[in-house]
């Protein structure tokens, strides 16, 4: 009898910080389209990639994003 293990429950004070950010998040947290981003992944921006998936880890991007100016 195979059971799986339970989830992990989010808690109510977990914030944008603590998790990867997709596209669409860091579209809002910069305040551009979800096509710029693609274009700032191939100038350089860090990503993680898991399979196809592309996400973000908020303090590289925003350290990258101060090394821009």
């Amino acid at each position: 009898m195979d059971t799986l293990p339970p989830e992990p429950e989010q808690t109510s004070t977990q914030t944008t910080d603590e998790r990867l950010w997709t596209a669409n998040d860091l579209a809002r947290y910069i305040g551009c389209s979800v096509r710029e981003i693609r274009n700032l992944r191939y100038a350089g921006l860090p990503t993680i990639k898991f399979r196809h998936l592309i996400r973000f880890e908020p303090e590289a991007v925003k350290v990258w994003l101060r090394a821009q100016q």
